[in-house]
């Protein structure tokens, strides 16, 4: 057995079937050592996978103004934003006519770079979170209800990075969706009223003194 082997296979011994390591506003409680272990664990996870079939790399056709993700994360919020955002049929609005990928790269826009560096390498492990599951797929190769299936899998697993992971994913897309005016007309939402009574943002507020 190959080092990659022994590491793919200790990680799904201690993950289950449901592996998964990624973040994104939950970086912060995340140290430097736990991305340098996922991004580890990543290029065993690919090495294995990539020998087990049914996981080629899908790539995305990138959006115009895309200036921090890449084609191949384009699939996974592909997928991410079909699951989470399942408005056919409601009054909302459709996710197509929303830019939630390019609000989601903006907000990478507003990271320092050792924080979007890290955030961008867990976004490919969560694509790969799935591989050591039934399907031996990649997340954004699997059908919508597996798909959702293993969102909910890793919301209640005892590990707290996937807890962290996939509730951070799921800020990513709602707030891609939601920061957008097009979405608040539907719920009678006219705007924060921060900019409506043009109040001045004060900044963080002061720590309480003894």
């Amino acid at each position: 057995m190959t080092l990659s082997q022994r590491v793919a296979a200790e990680f799904q011994a201690q993950c289950g079937s449901d592996v998964s390591a990624s973040v994104g506003s939950a970086v912060h409680a995340l140290n430097r050592r736990s991305f340098l272990k996922a991004g580890l664990v990543l290029g065993a996870g690919i090495s294995t996978g990539l020998s087990l079939g049914g996981c080629s790399a899908p790539v995305g056709t990138l959006p115009d103004g895309i200036h921090y993700l890449s084609a191949k994360h384009i699939p996974l919020f592909d997928k991410l934003i079909s699951v989470l955002l399942p408005v056919e049929g409601s009054i909302l609005t459709p996710p197509d006519a929303v830019p939630v990928i390019a609000n989601i790269d903006a907000m990478l826009g507003v990271m320092n770079a050792s924080t979007r560096e890290d955030v961008l390498v867990l976004f490919d492990l969560f694509e790969y979170s799935s591989i050591f599951s039934a399907e031996l797929t990649r997340f954004s190769q699997l059908d919508n209800d597996d798909a959702w299936e293993h969102i909910e899998a890793c919301q209640s697993s005892g590990l707290f990075i996937q807890r962290a992971v996939v509730t951070a994913m799921k800020k990513f897309i709602y707030i891609g969706y939601w920061r957008d005016e097009q979405t608040w007309k539907p719920i009678e939402f006219d705007g924060p009223v921060s900019k409506k009574w043009n109040l001045p943002s004060l900044g963080n507020a002061p720590l309480p003194t003894a």
